[in-house]
């Protein structure tokens, strides 16, 4: 029984997430390798049984994991460097045979578990609590990420105060942890009933805090979270070992599983990605991201280019002697502008790129990406990226071929230089330490209050927490959004993900670079040393066309 309990138990407590590291910038850390091994220690611990000391029987030929992080080992034992892992329901080829057991614990039901060798390198210990043979028959496993699609789940966004519970709730844990949800005393001594199947989203009147009924201390609970202020994510986090995971707060994400409809008082509730239960009433599906895509670059299609940023841009028309631009038509946001490869044109102050159809259009009003040598050291077909962060622009070479090219959104700066609103990402050369399809963010910030949004697509780390990832909750790529991460539309993330470097195996959620198998490299720099930007507008809604006879 305990075994069976373990797996389940994982998906919940083997997240990739983290703390912000100060005030003013809020980034999650992915799983420190010592709460990996502490984990596998536990695990061991728990499932030691009087077992053959050997494989017997056929070995297998595919693995499936169970839990919510299944780690493959350099080497076939415990405390050998993770080189990646599965998540539950990941299924994974076996390469060869077992070279034995050695502090890999698996169950009496799989004689034959061991280390084994799988696809993409390295060992994973098979028939214990994180993976068996598969198929694996009663096993139910979660919705598997879509490769080939922008999203790689469905989501959801959270509205209102809302519960994770670890699993469906009983009427119990609804009265002990959503107690407003059901009749309350009121200040004449009457009843008042709450609607069960729209509940309110306010905590309960202070009038339910008299007497010492779990209802009240329910209650309780939540009314000193709102009296102390914005809550933290801490705040919001349910008792270690208990039904309750955490509380969400309207505007958190989760991905989602599949919807349970055997539940108490015939409501519904999603499984979500990360392995826990919320009502349905509570969450609206993500059904409109941005479907903004970059320019893969080809004979056809090549540097340099720009995009229109603004709401109300224009292209115009030079005279022949370029001292002079006439308004041609509006371009659309985010319409790519092929440019030439001329010298730009100055007029009243203000800078026009040429376009290759013979036209122009204003710096003010797009964002441009231009051919870039590579740094030192880059070998001659090795991948890089480059971002520019004042031109808000990404693209990836292979050597000194330039091979896409897209808008980004960098981390916010602060207008007001008091710190609390200033998430500028960082600059630098780094590497692409970990890839992951998914991986869990959030945060406290100072500026913004907590955040939280459950298997961000397209994860990829190269400093602590600052990654370039998929973000399908804004759509204003071009301009500063984020909090210091690199956001990147879904389809142009997931085209970055699928193309860099270390490789991700077949059925592997995640990858750490390593000596052997280094990440892609990723410039980060300012073209115009971080100036102001002196003559664009604020936001992309605040863009007015200069119009030069």
């Amino acid at each position: 029984m305990l075994l069976a309990a373990i797996p389940a138990a994982l998906v919940f407590a083997l997240r990739p997430r983290g703390t912000p590291p100060s005030s003013t910038v809020a980034r999650v850390v992915p799983i420190a390798a010592e709460a990996r091994d502490a984990v596998d220690a536990a695990v061991a611990d728990a499932s030691r049984a009087a077992l053959p000391t050997m494989p017997v029987g056929p070995p297998p030929t595919q693995v499936i994991a169970l839990a919510g992080w299944t780690p493959v080992r350099a080497e076939p034992r415990r405390d050998a460097p993770a080189l990646g892992y599965l998540r539950a329901g990941g299924v994974v080829d076996v390469v060869g045979p077992s070279p034995g057991r050695d502090g890999c614990v698996v169950h009496r039901e799989h004689p034959n578990g061991g280390w084994y060798p799988v696809r993409g390198g390295g060992f994973m210990c098979v028939g214990g609590a994180f993976a068996v043979p598969a198929p694996s028959r009663g096993y139910r496993a979660p919705t598997q990420p879509d490769l080939r699609a922008p999203m790689p789940y469905p989501y959801a966004v959270n509205y209102g105060r809302t519960t994770m519970y670890r699993r469906v709730p009983t009427l119990a844990d609804l009265h002990e942890f959503e107690p407003w949800r059901f009749a309350h005393a009121t200040p004449d001594g009457g009843a008042m009933e709450a609607d069960a199947a729209v509940p309110s989203t306010s905590p309960p009147p202070a009038t339910a805090e008299a007497g010492d009924g779990t209802d009240a201390r329910s209650a309780r609970r939540v009314v000193e979270v709102r009296d102390a202020g914005p809550p933290r994510l801490s705040d919001l986090a349910g008792d270690r070992g208990g039904p309750v995971i955490r509380q969400l707060l309207g505007g958190m994400y989760v991905a989602l599983d599949r919807l349970i409809h055997e539940a108490p008082a015939g409501e519904s509730y999603w499984r979500t990605q990360s392995g826990g239960f919320v009502r349905s009433g509570r969450l609206s599906a993500v059904r409109h991201w941005s479907p903004f895509e970059g320019q893969v670059l080809d004979d056809t299609h090549h540097l340099p280019m720009a995009w229109m940023v603004s709401e109300t841009g224009w292209d115009y028309v030079p005279n022949a002697s370029g001292t002079a631009v006439s308004s041609h038509h509006r371009l659309a946001r985010l319409t790519p502008v092929p440019l030439a490869d001329e010298a730009s044109l100055h007029i009243g102050g203000q800078i026009y790129y040429r376009s290759t159809d013979g036209r122009a259009v204003s710096s003010r009003n797009v964002r441009r990406a231009a051919l870039r040598p590579p740094p030192p050291g880059v070998g001659p077909t090795e991948k890089w990226i480059d971002v520019d962060l004042d031109e808000q622009v990404l693209v990836a070479y292979e050597g000194a071929r330039p091979v896409f090219t897209t808008l980004i959104s960098s981390g916010r700066r602060d207008p007001n230089g008091d710190g609390q609103h200033n998430f500028e990402t960082p600059t630098g050369s780094f590497r692409i330490q970990s890839r992951h399809i998914t991986a869990t963010m959030d945060g406290d910030t100072a500026g913004d209050g907590p955040y939280s949004i459950e298997d961000v697509p397209w994860v990829m780390y190269f400093q602590g927490s600052y990654a370039l990832h998929g973000a399908f909750w804004h759509g204003y790529f071009g301009w500063r959004m984020s909090h210091g991460c690199v956001n990147l539309s879904p389809a142009d993330a997931r085209w970055v993900f699928l193309w860099a470097d270390p490789p991700l195996p077949a059925g592997w959620h995640g990858v750490y670079a390593r000596a052997t198998q280094p990440g892609a490299r990723v410039e980060l720099r300012h073209s115009r040393a971080n100036a102001p930007e002196e003559g664009r507008p604020a936001n992309a809604a605040h863009a007015i066309p200069v119009v030069r006879d």
